[in-house]
């Protein structure tokens, strides 16, 4: 199966889409994946580049994951901002739950997801150029636009080197503000679980 994010750009409202497509399957193994194409939009002025981790997989095959979760372990997506102008991310998934493939009346929250960001570039995150709110624990997915990361005192502007970040996926863990039951308290049924997750990319304000 093969799915693709693709980063758009909206003149109107100034901001640099970016579209996750997560598939988590509950058999008696759970396993996770993301698949991504990177298309960049046409004006240079916001910029979101997917470096790699095009394909993200959790596979649940032991009692301990079930109970303990996935922290990361290689579930990560390298990313690259360009802008001319302090910016903003944020991040969102386009429902209010997991809805079963198979059946749709099997579902799962998505706060079972949840991220940690780590900051690769010369911008620091320590507050001075970037505030990064996944820093020390993971952020839980919501249908809402949840800010991941913002300018510091100083500007969070440039290219290249400077805005360069590792996105690494966790499920399961209970950590931070993700569900606080496992998978295994949660008795979720057998099937294939999808959402689309949009990595969004605005001026700060």
């Amino acid at each position: 199966m093969i799915n693709h994010y693709k980063t758009k750009f909206n003149r109107k409202m100034f901001k640099a889409k970016t579209i996750i497509n997560l598939i988590f399957i509950l058999l008696g193994l759970l396993s996770a994946e993301v698949k991504s194409q990177d298309i960049p939009p046409p004006n240079p002025g916001l910029v979101i580049n997917i470096v790699s981790g095009y394909s993200v997989s959790f596979n649940f095959d032991e009692m301990s994951e079930y109970e303990n979760g996935i922290l990361n372990g290689g579930q990560s997506t390298f990313i690259r901002i360009g802008a001319i102008m302090d910016w903003k991310l944020q991040f969102s998934a386009d429902q209010s739950i997991f809805y079963g493939e198979n059946n749709p009346a099997n579902q799962m929250e998505l706060n079972n997801v949840g991220v940690v960001v780590v900051s690769t570039g010369t911008n620091q995150d320590d507050g001075s150029n970037i505030i990064n709110y996944a820093k020390t624990a993971p952020i839980a997915l919501d249908d809402t636009e949840v800010t991941l990361l913002t300018k510091g005192s100083g500007s969070n502007r440039g290219y290249g080197i400077k805005n360069a970040f590792t996105l690494n996926w966790e499920m399961g863990t209970k950590r931070g503000n993700m569900n606080n039951q496992s998978l295994l308290e949660q008795m979720i049924a057998a099937d294939t679980y999808t959402v689309n997750i949009t990595l969004t990319l605005s001026p700060y304000r």
